[in-house]
């Protein structure tokens, strides 16, 4: 199993986190994912918009349960916990259809962090930078926001863009906190693309809040 490669950057200066996963073990799980999704989404009704999977995580399989356990300790680690004992996690999963797209949103009420994991996408950025090369055919453009200012705002010459575009690919997962306005761009591909989301609720304490921790 080879361990992740994690990087974290100080955006607007919200800190958001990328872990990116590979080995032939993962490109298994991978693959396990995405049927597991397509599945669900089939056998439910059709929509207009996306389809989603809900309760994810309470599907009996290895590569859900692999992925449960990358979320939590990815969680873990981006907050800073040693263990991941009272981390919650609830996945569902997401297919976007060609023209499909997310409209920007925030997922505080539910959660502490979000999450997003790819087991698909585009597989020659792999190595490359994380917001390179997105070009809306190979995967949908995920895009976090900046979240300390309105979208609309101009900015002066110097500063930094107001948001930051993702090419997913598979085995990519972004961590970052549930108020971060995000939303996926409209795809553009011709293939079903599956997005897994998690929303993740973290064991604070007191003795965090006081800096103790």
């Amino acid at each position: 199993m080879f361990s992740p490669r994690i990087s974290k950057s100080l955006l607007w200066p919200t800190p958001v986190m990328f872990a990116e996963f590979m080995g032939p073990d993962v490109d298994f799980h991978n693959r396990e994912l995405v049927s597991a999704v397509l599945a669900g989404c089939d056998a439910q009704q059709g929509a207009d918009h996306e389809l989603r999977l809900y309760e994810l995580e309470e599907c009996k399989s290895a590569s859900i349960s692999w992925l449960v356990s990358k979320v939590r300790e990815m969680s873990a680690h981006y907050c800073g916990f040693v263990s991941t004992s009272g981390v919650e996690v609830t996945l569902r999963g997401v297919v976007l259809r060609s023209f499909d797209h997310i409209n920007t949103h925030t997922e505080a009420r539910e959660s502490d962090l979000g999450v997003a994991y790819w087991p698909s996408g585009n597989e020659k950025t792999i190595g490359q930078p994380i917001n390179q090369n997105a070009d809306g055919f190979t995967a949908p453009i995920f895009t976090m926001e900046d979240p300390s200012r309105h979208l609309s705002e101009l900015r002066l010459p110097m500063e930094m863009r107001h948001s930051v575009d993702v090419c997913p690919r598979p085995g990519l997962m972004a961590l970052y906190p549930a108020h971060l306005p995000h939303n996926v761009h409209p795809y553009r591909g011709v293939e079903p693309f599956v997005q897994i989301v998690a929303q993740v609720r973290m064991p604070w304490s007191q003795d965090y809040f006081r800096g103790n921790l």
